[in-house]
């Protein structure tokens, strides 16, 4: 949409206000933002990015219930800036989701469906200013859920690298949007296909790699696909897929981008590798972990409830991390270094306080000398790989350091969450699941506690012993508040 010609006085009045005030991400480049602690400001400060964009906003969304964004949007849409919105498949189909775009298109947002599951969750404003984070757009992850923000800004005293990882997050979502099926709420024309594409091309296809910078640089899981033109005469075309995406093999497999930097970036760890993690489903990964770990490198986790099994089942990595640990000599009788952000004995989606960080911190100094910071979108997880959009920023260089020590600190909070200065669970935590109220028993607690998985063994046999038959039919009760053991019930089911 294109700057309105006639602005209201009062309108005019407001953007001029506005312009005024500098959102914080301008004056300082990179730094980092953590939730629940800083969520609410995060949120703010993106929102008021997109208020003062001046010429566009592109934004990837996974997951939407936050008004405050649709708000943010509006505003900047009346001040004749261009929004363009890719969006996850499924979410396209909710009445929830439609009644916001009709809003955002009728105010002239252009919204398009993503060719495959739209995991990535950045903010790109004028093409100065780029957020790159975990959380998605809903009130857990401002104020619930463990979640990272990272703010990059071109301004005077920012480095190249910073102007060339914006540069690749555009060309990532030029590659989205053109790939992406047109979202049509009233019968409108397709929305135009970008062209900012900044990678070398082999004639019609577009090598789609990541950039050379080795202190900052752009791994998503769209390099795994070439990217070729459609006609104009395709269906495809037709339905605004600009471009098509083939995926790219060798022997037969197809590429890992991310992963393969990864293991890159663990396998050349000399003294602590420390990641913490949402999802963890890839076996190579873990071996490269045990690898480090045979090399005497400090290699810690920490992980969100779902990743807590009683033994590994040949899914997620953690508890085969945790028993190939315990199987290496020495280490028989000690603990693990992994520590699961316990919240639940089932984790449900309507109580949930996950830990949905997606990071791994190597090398830790002070200084910044020496480490690596790989953090983004991407679950180490062959979904995020092949099945859908994710990303991973690589920072390695001293000039991130202030972003290095925000990640730093987030670990070690993480690790110490409600444990006492003798680094035992406290028990006010412990309670929560251990004490009945008025005779029953809770499932979910308002407050995690970082807890290893021994003591998570020991917690749950606790309290199958003093609640018998909690654990019996939990699995499909998971959704419940409590459970009563005199009967056996479970109390608090949503209808």
């Amino acid at each position: 949409m294109h700057r309105s010609i006639i602005v209201s006085l009062a309108l005019l009045l407001s953007a001029q206000t506005f312009a005024t005030r500098t959102p914080a991400a301008a004056t300082k480049a990179p730094y980092a933002l953590f939730s629940p602690l800083q969520g609410e400001r995060a949120f703010n400060e993106m929102y008021e990015l997109i208020k003062s964009a001046e010429d566009y906003v592109h934004i990837t969304i996974y997951s939407w219930s936050d008004g405050e964004i649709d708000k943010a949007m509006l505003y900047a849409l009346k001040n004749g800036v261009k929004v363009k919105i890719v969006l996850h498949p499924p979410l396209a189909k909710k009445a929830r989701t439609i009644k916001k775009v009709l809003k955002l298109e009728a105010a002239g947002a252009e919204v398009k469906i993503a060719k495959q599951n739209m995991h990535e969750k950045f903010l790109l404003v004028d093409g100065k200013t780029l957020v790159n984070s975990s959380a998605n757009l809903s009130s857990g992850a401002k104020t619930r859920y463990s979640e990272a923000f990272v703010f990059h800004q071109k301004y005077r005293s920012t480095t190249n690298s910073v102007n060339s990882l914006i540069k690749d997050f555009r060309h990532e979502f030029t590659v989205l949007w053109n790939s992406s099926k047109d979202m049509i709420t009233s019968d409108e024309d397709n929305a135009d296909a970008l062209n900012d594409y900044t990678k070398l091309t082999d004639e019609d296809v577009v090598i789609n790699l990541p950039s050379e910078n080795t202190d900052l640089c752009l791994y998503s899981s769209s390099m795994n696909f070439k990217v070729k033109e459609n006609r104009p005469s395709s269906s495809a075309y037709s339905l605004g897929k600009f471009i098509s995406l083939g995926r790219v093999k060798v022997n037969g497999e197809q590429t890992w981008k991310v992963r393969d930097l990864l293991i890159k970036k663990i396998d050349a760890a000399k003294k602590t590798i420390e990641l913490s993690l949402n999802h963890f489903n890839i076996r190579a990964v873990s071996d490269a972990l045990i690898a480090a770990v045979k090399r005497g490198v400090d290699v810690r986790l920490n992980v969100d409830n779902q990743e807590y099994k009683s033994k590994p089942n040949n899914k997620e990595m953690t508890p085969q991390f945790v028993q190939d640990w315990k199987s290496l000599e020495g280490n028989a009788k000690k603990t693990a270094p992994v520590r699961v952000k316990y919240y639940a004995h089932t984790p449900s989606p309507s109580r949930w306080l996950l830990n949905h960080h997606k990071y791994i911190l190597i090398d830790y100094t002070a200084s910044g000398k020496g480490t690596t910071l790989l953090a983004g979108s991407y679950n180490i997880s062959r979904n995020a790989e092949h099945r859908q959009f994710d990303n991973m920023v690589m920072y390695g260089s001293t000039k991130y350091k202030a972003v290095f020590k925000g990640f730093k600190t987030e670990f070690d909070r993480l690790w110490s969450l409600n444990r006492d200065e003798d680094d035992q669970p406290k028990q006010e935590a412990l309670d929560t699941f251990l004490v009945p109220d008025k005779g029953a028993f809770y499932l979910h607690a308002k407050k995690a506690v970082a807890l290893t998985f021994k003591e998570v063994r020991a917690l749950r046999r606790k309290v199958g012993q003093l609640a018998k038959g909690i654990f019996s039919n939990y699995k499909k009760s998971k959704d419940c508040l409590l459970y009563r053991p005199k009967t056996q019930t479970y109390l608090g089911c949503p209808k």
